[in-house]
């Protein structure tokens, strides 16, 4: 179906009775229908809305009236197949014992793709309550198709994933489905484990921002340290759902006991050694700073001397190391807001190897034009801070290895300045604050005379 081109899709007519229909057939049918639905919609331009001149009180004003929604286009709405489609929803609902829990996985998928099909969110919201009633009410005393009896631990996480990625948060069907899976969680493979902790995850983001929240579920404590070792102790996973795991565990990893932070961290560093190679760069970009929050979290607040016995920080460097190299080898694509934050988080974090940091501080400094301005300061004092650490405070024994880094930087936030006041023909204050205070403390301006500060 998705070879037909969009002309002839949108000349379509039904010719599907409802009233003699299978529900096999009407599933498959329906998903045709919303994944064309879907494709129309990512195909067609939207013309942004235009900014008419006005004072700022009344732009202010004019914005709480107005709600930007995915409109559909008339072609669309004229289309007798897109018209009917909540009709093919609500027969559905209807056949819902015979399509199983198989069949209700496809029937949310479907909704999904016609997510931003209609401005009114009523139709959707309702054929989501009849599935939530029928899950937790109407299928127990289903004697005749047995919704339970074919019910599988693969299902309820699917199931849990779908009604989060369809905006519905509802408390009682939630809660059922997350203890189904903990009280099964000897059933289930690492992968089940690594998406449902994805839609958890997912879950806590959208909740978060909403505005009147009754009921919340949460992940206990033990829950976490279950999920948690049934993924470590077999590793059988995906790059990307390794990423996804290592990420949501550098998240929500703080709460379980010190001992088992130490056993995951060890497991988890090993596991990257191995199988380094098959990540992307950006991967490899997730997976430096999710290095970084575990490493905080396990080590940088205890006190234990056991603990530091067996903590090796050359191994950590070491991993951080391999993972730079290989990450300024693969990255072609090269985003400097990224390159920016991945800067950022390993000053932050006591990482000042130069030979690793150093293809990314080139990159920021040939684009430094393409950031905004408090990103570009933000570099500024970022070079400026990996700067202060290769100063030779007078001392006479010093390895040529660090005398080349700070040359390097040095020349590195000469040229970098050098853009500032080629571009400014007076400094702001906020660079000008930097700059001086940069050459207060250093005896040796790093400024060549014709850069030097206008005054």
């Amino acid at each position: 179906m998705n070879d037909f081109s969009i002309l002839f899709i949108r000349k379509l007519v039904p010719c599907v009775s409802l009233n003699k229909i299978n529900s096999v057939y009407l599933l498959k049918h329906l998903e045709n229908v919303c994944e064309h639905i879907f494709q129309e919609n990512k195909y067609n331009v939207k013309k942004p809305i235009k900014n008419c001149f006005s004072n700022v009180f009344l732009k202010k004003k004019g914005k709480k009236k107005k709600k930007i929604t995915n409109s559909v286009i008339s072609t669309e709405r004229s289309n007798k197949i897109f018209r009917q489609v909540y009709q093919y929803f609500d027969k559905a609902t209807v056949l819902l014992p015979e399509l199983g829990p198989n069949g209700i996985l496809r029937l949310l998928y479907a909704l999904l793709k016609v997510k931003n099909f209609e401005r009114n969110k009523a139709k959707k919201i309702t054929v989501l309550k009849y599935i939530e009633y029928y899950i937790l009410r109407s299928s127990i005393n289903d004697e005749i198709f047995n919704f339970w009896k074919h019910f599988t631990i693969n299902d309820a996480v699917l199931l849990f994933k779908m009604f989060i990625m369809n905006d519905y948060f509802s408390y009682d069907l939630l809660n059922t489905l997350t203890n189904k899976i903990i009280d099964n969680i000897k059933c289930s493979v690492p992968s089940d484990i690594v998406i449902f902790l994805s839609a958890y995850h997912t879950y806590k983001q959208k909740i978060k921002y909403k505005r009147y929240k009754i009921k919340e579920i949460f992940l206990t404590y033990n829950s976490l340290k279950i999920l948690y070792n049934e993924v470590v102790n077999n590793f059988d996973l995906t790059n990307k759902e390794i990423c996804n795991f290592i990420m949501f565990y550098s998240l929500y990893g703080k709460s379980i006991s010190l001992d088992e932070k130490i056993m995951i961290y060890f497991k988890v560093v090993q596991h990257i050694e191995k199988t380094m190679l098959i990540y992307s760069p950006e991967q490899i970009k997730n997976l430096i700073i999710s290095l970084f929050r575990i490493h905080n979290f396990t080590f940088d607040n205890t006190f234990n001397e056991n603990i530091y016995k067996c903590y090796d920080k050359t191994l950590t460097n070491e991993i951080l190391k391999k993972l730079f190299k290989l990450y300024n080898y693969r990255n072609i694509d090269v985003k400097i807001e990224d390159e920016l934050n991945i800067l950022d988080q390993s000053l932050k974090n006591k990482y000042y190897d130069y030979n690793s940091l150093e293809d990314m501080i080139f990159n920021i400094k040939n684009n430094i034009s393409n950031l905004k301005n408090k990103n570009q300061i933000k570099y500024i004092n970022l070079v400026i801070k990996l700067l202060n650490v290769y100063r030779n405070e007078n001392n006479i024994h010093i390895s040529s290895q660090k005398k080349f880094n700070y040359f390097m930087l040095r020349h590195i936030l000469s040229e970098s300045l050098s853009f500032f006041n080629l571009k400014y023909k007076f400094l702001p204050w906020n660079l000008m604050h930097i700059v001086l205070k940069y050459q207060l403390n250093d005896a040796k301006k790093i400024l060549p005379y014709k850069y030097e500060l206008k005054t």
